[in-house]
């Protein structure tokens, strides 16, 4: 067990995102609980400034994020804290009760009441949960001296060897050492903690790339049509685009869409335009799934981004005994936003790893490779369904769409005779997502899926680099005519031999 001398267990966490600020509170109750062999001091050290001490008017002005769905897994995590939840998280998002796909302008429902099994779900803005949270951990704890908050400082190096870690103060630019027993890395995709894992361990494998899909979000009126408390997905909203539409408070409906990007050069033009009145015109022309408010609206905010790209994260175990160092959220498994599960399992790896150290009476030689244990199957499902239970390629995505529809549609009237799509099982409480992975596979969604788009990835890949080049005049037909000469040759020889 590492104890430090005086009883009191010096924990650094790197990264002031849902898993770390959740880690930081669950971890501070911890001191509270008459189970507790040590007590915890807490260093939360993140680059940004402190959003628990942002107004609601502040946040919305100025750090608006990416709207995410807040389900069982999350909810779950969050209520270990039960103030935590009616107090600070309740509230700050829509309630889902509705679910629907746009087939063009056909809608097809479901609803909470006609189904019975619409998973618990709220959609909520990442940052508003984050703020959340820091208000809860800074209104209960500011005059704590088990807390230390380390807000716009970075951490820059970690030197496992002594147990420390190396921080910066953007402000100052003043750099100090802080010791830790216990270093946990929430740091996001390009993780300072994670890479001394990558130093430390030869056998510690992890992959970084990005999710292949070029995407646009716009907030915007929501049209009377759509339910204020309903998802939408929007397959096939324009030429290689799938989309969503998720609802906001304040009567406003995020639309985020994107698509695979090898097929960047058949998007339509007007949709790479820089002049909004050309997208204006074009949306009202090609969006059928429901009329929009303010064409004009979506068109500026529209041309007024940059096509956005994430980040993904695989790693093969999320702990260093021989360090005390353990990653989570994005750090272990950053993902495409997809299914909406990339912030709530952040929150359940915090959650699960309080529950694995109390169950081990705080025993971080037991609780270290426990937590791997248990969340590394969860995380590398999360990454993987979230890329795979789509396809790149086009019409079989469309063939997707028609079977989980129809999966769905048959799963509800024969339950015992018809497994659901996995589609619908995600969030559901009691079921995880390695789970689901299990269940996709077995369909062969997931093989399907994964060989398609490995093989369009790799191919643009090399094509993109130069590696394999355009074929000139003529070249195609000369390819095709040495393959068929050497098939002949080849057929020729066994029937000699």
């Amino acid at each position: 067990m590492c104890k430090s001398t005086n009883g009191r267990r010096k924990v650094v966490i790197s990264g002031a995102g849902p898993a770390g600020l959740l880690c930081a509170a669950l971890l501070l109750a911890r001191n509270n609980e008459t189970d507790t062999t040590v007590e915890y001091d807490i260093t939360l050290i993140d680059g940004l400034q402190d959003f628990g001490a942002l107004s609601k008017e502040e946040l919305a002005k100025s750090f608006r994020s990416w709207m995410l769905g807040l389900a069982t897994h999350g909810l779950d995590a969050i209520r270990e804290l039960p103030e935590l939840y009616q107090n600070y998280v309740k509230g700050e998002g829509v309630e889902l009760k509705e679910f629907n796909i746009y087939l063009g302008k056909k809608k097809i429902s479901q609803t909470a009441d006609d189904s019975g099994n619409v998973p618990e779900a709220f959609i909520v803005d990442r940052n508003f949960i984050v703020a959340a949270i820091a208000r809860y951990v800074k209104e209960k704890h500011e005059n704590d001296d088990h807390f230390t908050p380390m807000y716009l400082s970075t951490c820059q190096y970690v030197d496992y060897d002594n147990q420390r870690v190396l921080v910066r103060n953007k402000v100052s630019k003043e750099e100090i050492y802080v010791e830790y027993d216990l270093l946990i890395g929430c740091d996001g995709v390009r993780s300072t903690v994670r890479e001394a894992l990558i130093k430390r361990h030869s056998d510690f494998s992890c992959s970084i790339t990005d999710i292949f899909n070029n995407f646009k979000a716009v907030h915007v009126d929501r049209p009377k049509s759509i339910s204020s408390e309903g998802m939408s997905l929007l397959p096939d909203l324009f030429p290689c685009f799938q989309g969503i539409a998720l609802p906001e408070t304040g009567g406003k409906v995020n639309i985020s869409c994107g698509f695979p990007r090898h097929l960047m050069d058949e998007v339509d033009e007007e949709l790479k335009s820089d002049d909004y009145r050309i997208v204006a015109k074009y949306v009202k022309e090609k969006f059928k799934a429901f009329e929009l408010v303010d064409y004009d609206d979506f068109a500026k905010q529209w041309v007024g981004q940059r096509w956005n790209q994430t980040g993904m994260v695989h790693c093969n175990y999320y702990h260093s005994s021989q360090t005390n160092i353990v990653i989570m959220g994005d750090a272990a498994h950053a993902t495409s936003p997809s299914i909406g599960m990339g912030m709530n399992t952040a929150l359940k790896d915090a959650q699960e790893f309080c529950n694995i150290l109390k169950e081990n009476k705080d025993d971080l030689s037991l609780t270290l490779p426990a937590f791997s244990e248990a969340r590394v199957k969860e995380g590398n499902s999360l990454t993987s369904l979230a890329h795979n239970l789509y396809c790149f390629e086009k019409k079989q995505q469309m063939l997707e769409t028609i079977h989980m529809i129809a999966r769905s549609f048959f799963h509800k009237k024969f339950p015992s005779l018809v497994a659901d799509h996995p589609q619908n099982m995600i969030g559901v409480r009691g079921i995880m997502l390695s789970d689901i992975f299990d269940h996709a596979t077995k369909l062969g969604i997931i093989p399907k899926h994964r060989s398609i788009n490995e093989k369009i990835r790799i191919e643009h890949f090399e094509k993109s680099c130069g590696m394999v080049k355009p074929c000139k005049t003529g070249s195609k037909a000369r390819l095709i005519i040495g393959a068929v000469l050497a098939a002949l040759a080849t057929a020729t020889y066994a029937a000699i031999v």
